[in-house]
């Protein structure tokens, strides 16, 4: 896996990919808040029954997203929190499992287009297991 993709190409796509996923969960929001567009059939499978549970939903999602944006610029170094480094690498194999079952999710949805977020949401678990093996100096003292 390190030979296929390299760790900073790892860390820089799914930078981005979080990113556009945090703009696409602040759309929602947006249109739900200010124009009053409320997509539920599309998301979330179909399943929210209210515009309260979207707007929850999404809510939860992008603060989950915006914490992976901070724990990938913590696993790249790219901010400076000693203390956080055991947990960073355990952290990117949670959130390579979790995109994982969200993908083998995403792939069973009713609606086409929670379906074709199976791609991104496979795409990110790979980019996360490869940046979760990435072997730190540092860390790997504290372990042996």
């Amino acid at each position: 896996m390190r030979k296929i993709i390299n760790f900073k190409v790892a860390t820089l796509a799914g930078l981005f990919i979080l990113g556009i996923l945090a703009l696409f969960h602040i759309a929602i929001l947006m249109g739900i808040v200010l124009f009053d567009y409320v997509p539920i059939e599309f998301l979330w499978g179909g399943q929210m029954k209210t515009v309260t549970q979207l707007v929850n939903f999404e809510i939860v999602s992008l603060l989950t997203t915006v914490i992976f944006i901070f724990l990938l610029l913590k696993r790249s170094k790219w901010i400076n929190l000693p203390k956080l480094l055991i947990f960073t690498r355990i952290a990117m194999w949670m959130a390579f499992v979790l995109f994982l079952l969200n993908t083998i999710g995403n792939a069973l949805a009713e609606t086409t287009f929670e379906r074709l977020f199976a791609i991104v949401s496979g795409v990110l678990a790979l980019l996360f297991l490869r940046i979760a093996i990435e072997k730190n100096s540092k860390l790997d003292k504290i372990i042996k």
